[in-house]
């Protein structure tokens, strides 16, 4: 069959060539046209589900907003896992399914229980929504938005963000979501002053009933006027704060009550839930999330350009500028392998040339090479694989083997010519005859190599994930190399070799007279070298199990990231004071070009409170480093540095892929988390405590944090339903001064163009910024009587918890570490031991 094949080749030379000028063609349009990334997505067929419910504590989040959303969801087919994230103020389910169900269709299983899911939620906590339609490494970009001449203020910036910038950015090609961080989000306050309230015999909902009745607008259909239609609008939707002042609650005695004879009325900004600063200063924050399945490189330069025309439209002195960019690693990551890529084809044509000594066979096997590159990109644009390192290097370990068969084929072709020097020979003959000498053992080491790597494509999930494109492209250039042994190869050889006297090259007869003698002597002593062998093999396997073993190595991503964990009690205000004097203490490193924090979490996606930052630091070039350092030792030097700084703070170096690959193997961001399952929050805490104790004791341990421990400050209003009653005033009143008198509700929107701020009605800061004055919040009864909220409820200072994780429908804690100075592999097992 091979043999037949080789005839037809050389009887139909000119077909041959032609059809691979067109792999040539097809090949080169694939190379350009193949997703680029630095490195394969291992991220998980997932979706997120979020609930938002501002004011909730973790606890009550999980019971009422998370519990619901899992039952919901937890029945739906395909499904491996089901990890879930209850923190203040919001929800974050994410439902991972098995690897061959496709993205758009585990999307719409989980849309269509989300109604399901909203039913079982009590109302007015929240609606479950899906989550941006992109993966867990799907932030490919990142910018700051800044005002140089500092004449516009947070709220101003943020603003333009959300209403400006990132409207026009959602219409890039392969986007699918842009994330808002930091600044001030604006807001209409309505700070109520129940003291006021009294004066008028008013209540706090009758204040939001107003707001909420006399911001709308109506359609009343047409009427006809004489000959002509006109539609009818009804118009009443408040304009600035002047005008929300401007609406009546009621009237007294003919005289209008308004809303700002009771309230102050203002633009302000909304409460926060993260931050984020830039070499210390303040500054608003667009993540760019890319679609799943799209190319980075493309989505990134078409964010760039979207940028470009919006850059024309803003305020003079506002300024977007780059704070991570994923292309800069992914051309540094091509670059490389594409140098790797050359060099070894460089070499290759030089070992060619020293061994066959004869230039027009190196020539017939350099050709295969790109040729045989060219139709692996062809193959992977089909099988949809991306350029990224794992690909790549598939390409690069497979140069040597790509030209193997290529390489017997052409030196027994100019073996077979070397004997008819002289001669009139038909040289298509000979070349056939060459080829079927050695057609067949050729062909079937080239199988033998693709066989060698069948078994990476048994791997699953992230293994899978990340191996599967290495042997893809691996078999893609071995089938390939057996192609153009068959057909190419025997054709250029009958082209361009020439009949000539065979020589040893002098590399060759060198390698002879090392060799020979070698050889003798090992057929002479076929025990001794059999026992040999033996016991090299015996000691290899008795040393492997010493050998230290990790997942994958670390890959230098061109930037730090640093996680920095506070006490739970840390405010917003206090971790930006932080994260200040930790830029400041990193700015003093020659090496560093910025650095920026992101503080806790905006204001839906991520889930981080903001006791928690993660702090990039860009560095300039390598060739920029006044200093002889490696990226290891700058890494330590300077988390030394920083514990300096903030000695009460926990701090773990990683980078930014490789963080986010973490957080998708066990669902937090480190090298290694143990996880301890259990239904009872305290006995969690009592037990992760004492493990964390015994962990501290592992050499090697390092950043190791109790991530779940309780410690989070709260204030616990509860109602006193025996006095309540006494004063006939039902729970509902009591807590509905909680919700929008202490923690603020949002009870209308102000429209202006196709901006939306909420109106949010509060009482005055003097009257809920303190346990006395919150004691002191009038509570009307059914009388009309006033009492304060001492006499029908009890305010305590407690503690609870930041985070509430669960685990197919399980509670656990977490105990987050990272690994310095040994094997992974042997920290684990010493460490398991002494937990036992």
């Amino acid at each position: 069959m091979l043999n037949y094949i080789v005839d037809i080749a050389l009887r139909y030379k000119v077909l041959v060539l032609v059809a691979f000028v067109l792999v040539i063609v097809f090949g080169v349009k694939a190379w350009r046209e193949v997703p680029v990334d630095a490195f394969p997505d291992v991220t998980p067929v997932q979706v997120n589900i979020y609930t938002s419910s501002p004011g909730i504590a973790a606890e009550d989040v999980e019971k009422l907003l998370t519990f619901p959303v899992e039952t919901a969801v937890a029945g739906l087919p395909g499904i491996e896992q089901i990890r879930s994230v209850s923190m203040f103020g919001l929800s974050s389910v994410s439902v991972y399914f098995k690897d061959n169900v496709d993205i758009y269709f585990a999307r719409r299983l989980v849309s269509e229980k989300l109604l399901e899911a909203k039913a079982r939620i009590p109302e007015g906590y929240g609606e479950p929504v899906l989550g941006p339609n992109s993966s867990g490494l799907g932030q490919v970009f990142w910018y700051t938005v800044e005002s140089a001449d500092k004449k516009l203020t947070q709220m101003d910036l943020r603003t333009l963000q959300d209403w400006t910038i990132r409207l026009v950015l959602r219409t890039a090609s392969g986007l699918d979501d842009v994330t808002s961080w930091g600044g001030q989000e604006k807001q209409y306050q309505v700070l109520i002053n129940p003291q006021k309230l009294i004066k008028y015999g008013l209540t706090f909902k009758a204040v939001m009933e107003s707001l909420h009745l006399n911001n709308r607008q109506v359609g009343g259909q047409y009427v006809n006027l004489g000959q002509e239609q006109y539609l009818v609008r009804g118009m009443g939707l408040v304009a600035n704060a002047q005008e929300i002042g401007s609406i009546v609650i009621t009237e007294k005695g003919g005289t209008p009550i308004y809303v700002r004879d009771v309230a102050e009325v203002k633009e302000a900004p909304a409460l926060r839930t993260g931050a984020i600063t830039k070499n210390g200063e303040e500054v608003v924050l667009g993540i760019a999330l890319q679609r799943i399945g799209e190319n980075a490189k493309n989505v990134v330069d078409a964010v760039k350009e979207k940028l470009k025309t919006v850059q024309q439209a803003l305020p003079a002195g506002v300024t977007i500028n780059t704070a991570y960019d994923r292309t800069e690693l992914v051309e540094k990551a091509i670059k490389t392998a594409e140098n790797a890529l050359v060099e070894g084809s460089i070499l290759v044509a030089i070992i060619l040339y020293l061994f066959l000594g004869e230039i027009r066979s190196a020539i017939v096997v350099i050709l295969a090479l790109p040729l045989a590159m060219l139709m692996s990109f062809i193959l992977m644009q089909q099988w949809g694989l991306s350029a990224n390192l794992m690909s790549l290097a598939g390409l690069a370990v497979g140069i040597g083997m790509m030209v193997d068969g290529a390489v017997v084929l052409v030196e027994n072709s100019f073996r077979l010519l070397s004997h008819k020097v002289g001669q009139v020979v038909n040289q298509t003959h000979v070349i056939l005859e060459a080829a079927r000498e050695v057609i067949n053992p050729t062909a079937f080491a080239i199988l033998i190599i693709i066989v060698v790597f069948l078994p990476l494509f048994a791997l699953t999930g992230l293994e899978g994930k990340l191996f599967k494109p290495m042997a893809l492209t691996i078999t893609f250039a071995m089938v390939g190399s057996l192609i153009l042994t068959l057909t190419l190869v025997p054709v250029l050889a009958a082209l361009i070799l020439r009949p000539k006297e065979e020589k040893d090259t002098f590399v060759v007869r060198w390698a002879k007279k090392l060799y020979l003698p070698l050889l003798d002597w090992a057929l002479e002593n076929k025990r001794k070298v059999i026992g040999g062998a033996l016991v090299l093999l015996v000691a290899t396997i008795a040393i492997f199990p010493f050998l230290g073993k990790e997942f994958m190595p670390t890959l230098q991503e061109g930037g730090i990231m640093f996680r920095v964990t506070s006490i739970p009690s840390t405010s917003l205000e206090e971790s930006i004071r932080i994260s200040q004097q930790i830029e400041a203490r990193l700015k003093q490193f020659p090496q560093t070009k910025s650095a920026i924090a992101m503080i806790g979490r905006p204001e839906i996606g991520e889930t981080a409170d903001v006791n928690y930052m993660e702090i990039l630091v860009d560095l300039k070039p390598h060739d920029q480093w006044p200093e002889a350092i490696s990226f290891p030792a700058l890494t330590h030097e300077m988390q030394e540095s920083l514990e300096k700084v903030v000695p009460t703070a926990v701090f773990a170096a990683t980078q930014p892929i490789q963080m986010r690959v973490e957080e998708l193997i066990s669902g937090v961001r480190a090298t290694l988390a143990l996880k301890l399952y259990g239904e009872d929050l305290t006995e969690l805490d009592r037990q992760s405590s004492e493990i964390k104790a015994v962990l501290q004791k592992v050499t090697g341990v390092s950043d190791l944090a109790l991530e779940a421990n309780k410690g989070k400050p709260q204030m616990v209003i509860k109602v006193n339903r025996e006095s309540a009653a006494r004063f006939g005033i039902n729970a509902d009143d009591i807590l509905e001064v909680v919700q929008a008198g202490i923690g603020g509700k949002a009870v209308s929107t102000l429209i202006d163009g196709v901006k939306r701020f909420d109106i949010q009605v509060w009482l005055a800061p003097e009257f809920r910024n303190s346990v006395e004055a919150i004691n002191n919040i009038p509570i009307r009864t059914q009388s009309g009587a006033l009492v304060p909220l001492s006499r029908v409820a009890t305010v305590e200072l407690d503690e609870g918890y930041s985070f509430v994780r669960r685990e197919q429908l399980q509670r656990y804690a977490v105990i987050q570490m990272d690994v310095k100075g040994r094997d992974v592999d042997g920290f684990v097992k010493e460490a398991a031991a002494k937990i036992k």
